[in-house]
C-alpha cells in the first residue's frame, strides 16, 4: 500500500464499490461530489443506507421509462409495456431497493457440532 501511494497511485474510498455510475469518470453518473457528501453523512453508520441514497439519487436524475406505450392505427390498437425494472432507471430503482433490504442485515457465527452417526443394530 505504501509503494503505491509513493507511486502516485491512490486507492478509492471503499463506499466507491457500491456506488452507482460516478461523474466523473462516466458523464451522466451521479455527480461525485454529492456520491462523497452522501457517503461522508451516512457510510460509517450504515453502508447500505448509504449505498441505497446514492442510488436513489442517481435514478431521480434519470428519465423514468414510460410503463405503457400505445399505438392506433384506426383498425388495429397496440399496446405496448416494458419489462418490469427494465432501463436505467428501473436497474437504479431496483439496486436502491436490495441496499435498503439489506439494512439491519448480519453475519453471526455459527459452531457446528461434531457429526455423530447412531450404531446401527442388527
Amino acid at each position: 500500500m505504501a509503494a503505491q501511494l509513493a507511486a502516485g497511485m491512490t486507492t478509492s474510498p471503499p463506499w466507491e464499490a457500491w456506488a452507482p455510475p460516478l461523474d466523473p469518470p462516466i458523464a451522466g453518473g451521479l455527480p461525485y461530489g454529492q456520491a462523497e457528501a452522501i457517503a461522508s453523512a451516512v457510510w460509517d453508520e450504515d453502508p447500505h443506507l448509504c449505498a441505497a441514497i446514492q442510488w436513489e439519487h442517481y435514478a431521480a436524475q434519470l428519465d423514468p421509462e414510460p410503463a405503457v406505450a400505445s399505438v392506433t392505427t384506426g383498425a388495429q390498437s397496440v399496446v405496448y409495456s416494458g419489462a418490469a425494472g427494465g432501463g436505467d432507471f428501473g436497474k437504479a430503482t431496483a439496486r436502491a431497493a436490495w441496499h435498503r433490504g439489506q439494512r439491519g442485515a448480519q453475519s453471526v457465527p455459527v459452531e457446528l457440532a461434531p457429526l455423530r452417526v447412531p450404531a446401527l443394530r442388527p
